[in-house]
């Protein structure tokens, strides 16, 4: 088979086909500015039409077998399930130690059933992990308060609102109201 022209060798193309060229992308811009954009609905059904076949199902994570732990974990808090929490915090951090916020739901659970201790451990895991995170400090200050330890609460929480200041609604302020609040 013979090689086709190269562009080199290509004719030139005749000034009217430029002409008209121009004449069609201008007319083509002006209807696009009277004419609505079809919706969404319109353009899948003419890319349905053009290549006609059955729609595709895209499973969910849950029919594929994936479970977001974490999710999961923070759900069975808000049920008041801290066991199943802790569970499922557990899981997780089998799979992926250095995940900061399972430790950090670890010890949400833990404080949940009575275990400030140990909460104490998984919150100082997470702070580790993200030491620019505040509510990790915010956490641990809580254990360390349920343990007793109010100084070094006092310390955990001015070094959490350190980070982040918005977090005023966790703990009360250890030197008083925030500025702007009044106290409780």
């Amino acid at each position: 088979m013979a090689p086709g022209p190269r562009p080199a060798d290509a004719p030139p193309r005749p000034r009217w086909a430029a002409s008209a060229d121009r004449l069609a992308v201008g007319l083509a811009r002006a209807l696009g500015r009277l004419l609505p954009r079809p919706s969404d609905e319109a353009l899948t059904a003419l890319a349905r039409a053009d290549r006609p076949s059955p729609a595709v199902r895209v499973p969910t994570a849950a029919e594929l077998g994936v479970v977001d732990l974490l999710a999961e974990g923070r759900a069975a808090l808000g049920r008041g399930e801290p066991a199943e929490a802790l569970h499922l915090f557990g899981q997780l951090l089998t799979l992926r130690g250095d995940h900061a916020w399972a430790w950090h739901g670890r010890g949400d659970a833990l404080q949940l059933l009575g275990d400030p201790a140990e909460a104490r451990a998984a919150y100082a895991r997470a702070a580790a992990l993200q030491p620019r995170e505040g509510l990790h400090r915010l956490g641990l200050a809580n254990a360390l308060d349920a343990l007793g330890e109010a100084e070094l609460a006092a310390t955990e929480t001015r070094a959490g609102l350190a980070l982040d200041p918005r977090l005023t609604w966790m703990r009360p302020h250890p030197d008083g109201p925030a500025p702007g609040r009044r106290p409780r």
